[in-house]
């Protein structure tokens, strides 16, 4: 299924010193000294992909929730947008592929009616852009019509033989969360309406329904971390005036990206130095809008969890660096295009092209490979085709590789990112979109002996 390399390579030797140039002066990522393995995908990645074997007229439908003020599940309505930029790849390639649209308006009971839309619109499969309930009614919605489905940003609430997800493993998060804290001796644990960590022992939680406002907060953390003094003149019962074994490091969790985004800046402005653990929620492109707009800082301070480190991947020196940077090549290619829109067709492309993401691109691209495998536009013959293939950068993935032998697909382990405010340079220059990609930690400086 390896796609054809004639249209529009990426010359990928240019693109990495571009991107080594500026992480070498801002994050500085360091590669462990071995010696590079062969490769089995071609030193350049095209930007076009075909689908030998695709029938005519097939759809993948998408759902998203949609809405711009916080709704639950609309934090990736921006990100789904990949999948506009994987349509745009095959349709280079040659290969038509619709991409129907619709809305669960942030409900089980609209997710259902958005799956049954799509189903008699006949598509051969749907990417579930959405998470929370509205998204895991929409997977049994699909499981239940033989639709096969990929969730992006979402766990199934049941096993399906159809229904696949390609988020990181709870398990893995978990061992994720537990290598950021590491070394760490007293935990603080700040939530607004969150899941509390199981994995991390905490010495103490501030949740914000125990304060009038986020600003009260904010001030007993800087308390608790020992930025902060508590007030001389505070009333009795409130704790000394400093605190004894102040907490070295942070867990922040809210419902949302929005509501986390809140939390963090208000810590930041109460001057909290120690390290802010986001484990779920900080890499969605809705937290870096809601910090931008709130004024926060995207800094190394801020670690999240994730399964790959984003556009920066485009840096590695091998197949899973290629694909990725010829999925931003893409990127630039449909924000250039004025005649692009996004999924729901009511804007163009590129007021969404800094956020839209490997993960949605990835999830039509293994249904198209699928369809074109099956030679079918039958859903039942798709999900059968997709349950025998893995899938990397030679398939036209652009993160991690994908296994649907199983129904969580990705291979890759979460692993513990930081925040920059660097431009990388590798999306379309908008002045509108914040500044913050996420990179994996840099090597430990070798000690002397």
């Amino acid at each position: 299924m390896s796609p054809r390399t004639g249209l529009m390579t990426l010359v990928v030797a240019g693109a990495a010193v571009l991107v080594a140039a500026v992480i070498a002066v801002t994050v500085m990522l360091n590669r462990p000294a071995e010696a590079i393995r062969p490769d089995p995908v071609a030193a350049t990645v095209p930007v076009a992909l075909d689908a030998d074997g695709l029938p005519e007229d097939v759809s993948i439908g998408v759902v998203v929730t949609l809405g711009q003020s916080g709704e639950p599940g609309s934090e990736y309505n921006r990100a789904a947008q990949g999948a506009v930029v994987a349509g745009q790849r095959f349709a280079q390639g040659g290969a038509a592929v619709a991409l129907p649209t619709e809305n669960d308006r942030g409900t089980e009971d609209g997710a259902r009616a958005a799956v049954q839309a799509l189903a008699e619109q006949g598509v051969s499969g749907i990417v579930v852009a959405s998470s929370g309930p509205q998204a895991r009614a929409a997977a049994r919605t699909a499981a239940d019509l033989g639709l096969p489905a990929i969730l992006p940003y979402a766990q199934p609430s049941e096993p399906a033989p159809s229904v696949w997800t390609t988020m990181p493993s709870g398990s893995s998060v978990e061992v994720a969360l537990r290598t950021a804290v590491n070394g760490r001796s007293s935990v603080l644990l700040v939530v607004d309406g969150g899941p509390t960590p199981t994995s991390v022992p905490t010495a103490q939680t501030l949740d914000l329904q125990d304060f009038d406002d986020v600003t009260g907060l904010a001030q007993e953390a800087a308390i608790l971390t020992g930025d902060q003094q508590r007030a001389p003149d505070a009333p009795a019962g409130t704790g000394s005036a400093g605190v004894a074994g102040p907490a070295d490091a942070v867990v922040v969790s809210a419902a949302t990206p929005q509501r986390l985004a809140r939390l963090v800046q208000a810590l930041q402005s109460r001057d909290v130095s120690v390290p802010l653990i986001l484990p779920d929620g900080a890499t969605a492109p809705a937290f870096a809008s809601a910090l931008s707009e709130l004024d926060g800082t995207a800094s190394g301070q801020l670690v999240g969890i994730a399964s790959s480190a984003g556009d920066s991947a485009a840096l590695q020196q091998d197949a899973q660096g290629r694909g990725m940077s010829a999925f931003l090549s893409a990127v630039r290619l449909a924000a250039g295009d004025p005649d692009i829109k996004n999924l729901t067709g009511d804007a163009p492309f590129s007021a969404d092209a800094w956020a839209a993401d490997p993960a949605s691109h990835d999830a039509v691209v293994a249904l198209v490979r699928a369809t074109a495998l099956a030679g079918s536009a039958d859903p039942a013959e798709i999900g059968e085709a997709l349950r025998a293939v893995s899938l990397g950068p030679g398939e036209g993935l652009a993160g991690p590789p994908l296994d649907f032998s199983r129904p969580e697909a990705l291979t890759a382990k979460a692993m513990p990112v930081y925040a920059s405010p660097q431009d990388l340079g590798l999306r379309p220059a908008d002045e509108n979109a914040p500044r913050l990609v996420w990179v994996p930690a840099p090597a430990p400086t070798p000690t002397s002996p």
